[in-house]
């Protein structure tokens, strides 16, 4: 059975998030912000017949997060659920994403591993790496729309452009760069915070730079900020180099994820 959330129901919910709490730090933070009565976030509980829970889900805009902390035997309503949602976007533990996936025509599933930060004395001295400020956002946008496996879920530039700008204004995400001759090579920031997780992303280096340990140096800025913020740090990751790099850093291996996502945003 599924049941809508209530504001009765947010201790139990976050309890229930907080077990795996790094790999569910979007949901525990959106929850943490907008609680369950905004027009554009929907919070559910699926339950067993003996009254368990046995997921959470929430749909955020045309996002839908998917969240058990074990395997689910029965997951047709579940899928048909995900289904009758219609996000173009579903993202979750990979075994639950690919048994649902089954009944879900028209999405392609993408793998990804998520790592959490471990081991602080394996950052390495970040002196040149500074917090980003509003006259870089520009460039951040450039950055990251450069990017195929980011600039897909924007329609353009300047929208990504806004996005920085306002969370960088409301001071609800930290952007951190590295420069050389004035020009941004290498950067990260975190996606979303919840009140004990960040998630890192957005960590692009210029081709041109690659190769040289500056994004390490930059990841390494960023996770010693949140440290000071008492978070600690998380990320995800497709691509094995970039694993190995985090590994190197402290991070380490907490389970694999997935995307959903609609065929327009496939890459091909």
């Amino acid at each position: 059975m599924i049941k809508r959330a209530e504001k009765k129901d947010y201790e139990r919910v976050v309890e229930y998030l907080d077990y795996e709490g790094s790999i569910n730090t979007t949901l525990i933070a959106h929850i943490e912000k907008y609680g369950f009565d905004k027009d554009f976030q929907d919070v559910w509980l699926y339950f067993s017949g003996g009254g368990d829970t046995l997921a959470v889900l929430m749909r955020h805009f045309n996002s839908l997060y998917i969240y058990s902390r074990g395997f689910l035997y029965d997951l047709e309503e579940l899928a048909s659920f995900a289904s009758f949602i219609g996000s173009d976007i579903i993202s979750g533990k990979l075994d639950l994403l690919s048994e649902i996936s089954l009944d879900l025509s028209g999405m392609v599933l993408e793998p990804s591993c998520h790592m959490i930060h471990k081991d602080k004395s394996k950052l390495v001295e970040c002196r040149d790496v500074v917090r980003a400020d509003l006259d870089d956002c520009r460039e951040l946008a450039e950055l990251i729309y450069s990017i195929p496996e980011f600039a897909r879920f924007y329609s353009s530039e300047k929208e990504i452009e806004r996005g920085i700008r306002r969370r960088i204004e409301l001071g609800i995400c930290r952007y951190f760069v590295l420069k050389r001759d004035g020009k941004i090579v290498s950067q990260a920031y975190t996606t979303i915070e919840s009140s004990k997780y960040a998630t890192i992303g957005g960590v692009v280096t210029r081709r041109e730079y690659r190769n040289q340990g500056l994004a390490s140096l930059v990841v390494s800025c960023i996770c010693q900020d949140l440290y000071n913020s008492n978070k600690i740090p998380n990320l995800f990751f497709t691509n094995e180099e970039a694993g190995r790099v985090y590994e190197k850093l402290g991070f380490v291996y907490a389970g694999d994820y997935g995307m959903l996502l609609d065929h327009k945003y496939k890459i091909y």
